[in-house]
């Protein structure tokens, strides 16, 4: 069970470290949403989609039109 856990927030933390970067937030930064995925998981991962959600909406992308 435990592994599963930490499987799961290893690779939350390796998507926040790639969606923060793609955001254009400094490494300083990175390195905090990558430990918060790490210990929050999740929680972290809906955080920075809808801050991805929002900058495609301001840039008027695709992926922030809504339905």
């Amino acid at each position: 069970m435990k592994e599963t856990i930490v499987v799961s927030n290893v690779s939350c933390a390796i998507i926040c470290a790639k969606w923060a970067l793609d955001l254009g937030y400094s490494q300083l930064r990175q390195i905090l949403f990558l430990v918060g995925g790490l210990i929050l998981g999740p929680l972290m991962l809906l955080i920075l989609y809808v801050r991805l959600i929002n900058k495609a909406k301001k840039e008027g992308a695709t992926g922030g039109k809504t339905v």
